[in-house]
């Protein structure tokens, strides 16, 4: 989660039609016309749109963030795993290269350099979870599985930094609960590999009941049952021990299934890798208490509440995962 602060930077550089001189700079690098990319949201990333209609290549979707906050190789390794899983059949989208044939540009811009990337629509339409049924829920989780299978492993350079648990030391009893929580799955042993990190619903487009992931900035080697866990959070619900969606989430399973092994133990083990999703989570949105923002908007404000609100639910999460351990 970028800083709300950066956030603010952004904000003050977008005009009454979401368009800004910094996405206009970034652009240029793809051969993007001024003024073509569109502000849509912040979070991991800024992200800019580019329309239909705009570009011969298609809807595109501008992605950066500051070289202060993330080194290249960041970016470079969630690119080249795109590239990697969309040359093997689908599941993902494949990066767009610059002008100069590069999966990701450093850019001077007026607030200094970014990292970008850019990725073309992924095709289909957004699925809520309204909207799920059964037989899409069973194609989910076989897309992930088949993500699973097909993935090359990372290499060193392109592995995030081990979790911080220091930035939870604010709150000693969570701080202890996620190092126990990480222990655990160490100890548990369950198989590895490339994990996609973020294959929810909101991350994906559905063509033909088949959803097609548009990201990977959260890859990195772990669990299989932990992607599987990450990514059924909605199915899962916010109440530690309840399944809010069981009968979804046994058809996401079914479908995972169809295509990769998850043994008995792994989905034994969901409760505990929901927990450590919630420990990466937790230090990811650590920040927010120090992060401030001058005159503060209320879009700012909002956000900020929200996480604080969700920081709750994740801090109960971990916290229940070690009763009685």
């Amino acid at each position: 989660m970028l800083p709300l602060s950066e956030i603010a930077r952004i904000d003050a550089t977008v005009d009454a039609d979401w368009r800004s001189p910094v996405a206009d700079t970034v652009a240029a690098a793809w051969g993007i016309a001024p003024g073509a990319a569109r502000w849509k949201r912040s979070s991991a990333t800024h992200v800019f749109v580019v329309p239909p209609d705009v570009d011969p290549r298609g809807v595109m979707y501008l992605r950066f963030v500051p070289a202060s906050l993330r080194t290249v190789r960041h970016l470079e390794g969630p690119a080249r795993l795109l590239s990697a899983w969309a040359a093997a059949g689908g599941g993902t989208v494949a990066p767009v290269p610059s002008r100069a044939g590069r999966l990701v540009e450093t850019v001077p811009t007026l607030l200094g350099d970014v990292h970008a990337t850019a990725v073309p629509a992924a095709p289909g339409v957004e699925r809520e979870l309204e909207d799920l049924t059964p037989r899409l829920a069973e194609s989910w989780g076989a897309a992930l599985a088949h993500l699973h299978r097909d993935a090359p492993p990372l290499g060193a350079d392109d592995e995030p930094p081990p979790v911080d648990l220091d930035a939870l030391e604010r709150d000693p009893a969570v701080q202890q609960a996620a190092r126990a929580v990480l222990a655990e799955v160490d100890r548990a042993g369950h198989p590895r590999g490339t994990l996609h990190g973020d294959f929810e619903l909101d991350n994906m487009r559905w063509s033909d009941g088949v959803p097609t992931a548009f990201d990977a900035d959260e890859a990195r080697t772990g669990p299989f049952v932990e992607d599987i866990a990450a990514a059924v959070r909605d199915l899962v619900g916010d109440s530690p021990g309840h399944v809010e969606q069981p009968a979804l989430l046994a058809a996401f399973l079914t479908g995972y299934r169809g295509v990769r092994p998850l043994g008995d133990d792994e989905e034994s083990a969901l409760e505990l890798h929901s927990a450590a999703v919630a420990v990466r989570l937790l230090v990811a949105i650590a920040h927010v208490g120090d992060d401030t923002v001058a005159d503060e908007p209320a879009w700012s404000r909002d956000l900020r509440a929200s996480l604080v609100a969700h920081r709750r639910g994740l801090r109960a999460r971990v916290l229940a995962a070690t009763v009685g351990r």
